[in-house]
């Protein structure tokens, strides 16, 4: 099929041994009926209404969606690409390097700083970046995914943008098949922070059922976070509501994303705006108000069966006075109890406040390869030293739970 091109985006297609690719970079060029036979309701953040919210509000980065066909023609998978550049101040390599220098030069770490292409999502937690369908064996997904990636990385490197560092994320512990097909395309894998998850219970059809299920020391505590923050009222935004408070949202969440030592990516108002408008009943945008003046506010999307928590903003001189961040985590188990989701997920970091809530801790795994072989190598010494946090783990629930729900 010869490049369709129009004034602002292009489509490529190419064919592998087994599979036809077409490559779009906008959202609106994909063809809606084979993306959604792939998707339907099982990952909101490959759905086209999220896509396309990304896609419109954020300029600074650039997607690719491709489209994966069989012989026949038929959808039999997708996958989403964001490129990244690393502007100068965003990663302190210098820092990033100390206690590696015996091991890694920093040269190699300088390196880092360039353009990266990451198949998954930097806004959310999960394999959240390919789907295939179950008739596709996992090595051919594998396979086939590998090479639009190479395919990606080509186009990029004739339009003299090359991409210096691929990165696939997140994976969970059962997806260890796809991650050695990935390995024997020089990936190599990082364990990083873990994802904190809560199972919902069954049993917990309201929320005096999931106190029930605490000692008496985490009921005390939960009703202590209420307490303190009894002044503060909440309130689900709507999309107008959201572009109300716009300025205050910007203001908090930039205070939250000014002290994490590494972002991929920074969301806005607009961007939150969009997901209600484009998925109004599976985002949610809470915020907290103290003497009507937002003092906070928290995010989640509804996925299948299961409600993750997204986005904080906050005022840190309020956080201890009201203990907000806390009423926010307990406050996503109320909203989880009322959807009936088969889990939380809380994300990482704050694991052993999280923990609070009765979440596990679930390893994840991110895979990386730098595009020039030898750097690559150099890379592993730096990467296989890198670990996830070390943290407490608490244990909220009375005793009789445990033996009963975890095994």
């Amino acid at each position: 099929m010869p490049d369709m091109i129009s004034k602002h985006c292009i489509v490529h297609s190419y064919k592998t041994e087994k599979f036809k690719l077409s490559i779009s970079d906008s959202i609106d060029l994909v063809n809606h009926k084979h993306w959604s036979s792939i998707v339907e309701n099982h990952n909101v953040y490959l759905s086209k209404g999220y896509l396309k919210s990304l896609e419109s509000t954020l300029q600074t980065i650039d997607f690719r969606y491709v489209l994966f066909y069989d012989i026949t023609l038929s959808p039999v998978g997708v996958a989403v690409v964001q490129l990244h550049r690393f502007k100068s101040g965003e990663v302190d390599f210098h820092n990033l390097s100390n206690g590696f220098s015996d091991i890694v030069p920093f040269n190699i770490l300088d390196k880092l700083e360039s353009r990266v292409m990451l198949c998954g999502n930097a806004f959310s937690t999960g394999e959240n970046g390919f789907l295939f369908c179950n008739s596709v064996p996992e090595k051919l997904a594998v396979e086939n995914l590998i090479h639009a990636l190479h395919r990606i990385r080509k186009d990029e490197k004739k339009s003299n943008d090359q991409v210096s560092l691929v990165l696939l994320k997140d994976f969970w512990p059962k997806s260890a098949e796809k991650i050695l097909g990935f390995e024997e395309d020089r990936f190599q894998q990082i364990d990083i922070d873990v994802n904190m998850v809560l199972k919902m219970q069954p049993t917990w059809l309201t929320w005096d059922d999931y106190l029930s299920d605490l000692t008496t020391k985490f009921r005390t505590r939960v009703k202590g976070v209420y307490k303190k923050s009894a002044k503060v009222s909440s309130k689900s935004l709507s999309a107008t509501e959201i572009e109300q408070y716009s300025k205050d949202i910007n203001r908090l969440y930039t205070e939250v994303v000014s002290k994490a030592k590494f972002n991929l990516g920074t969301l806005k108002s607009a961007t939150f705006q969009s997901f209600k408008q484009q998925l109004p009943d599976l985002f949610f945008l809470t915020a907290y108000f103290k003497n009507d003046e937002m003092i906070g506010f928290s995010t989640s999307f509804l996925d299948d069966q299961d409600l993750e928590a997204n986005f904080v903003g906050i005022r840190y001189d309020l956080n201890n006075e009201f203990a907000l961040y806390q009423r926010m985590l307990y406050d996503f188990v109320k909203r989880a109890i009322e959807l009936r989701c088969s889990e939380l997920q809380l994300g990482r970091t704050a694991e052993e406040i999280k923990s609070n809530l009765g979440a596990e801790p679930v390893k994840m795994k991110l895979l990386i390869k730098h595009r020039n072989a030898i750097t690559n190598k150099l890379m592993k010494p730096f990467v296989e030293a890198i670990g996830p946090s070390t943290f407490a783990i608490r244990k909220p629930f009375k005793a009789t739970v445990y033996e009963e729900w975890i095994p």
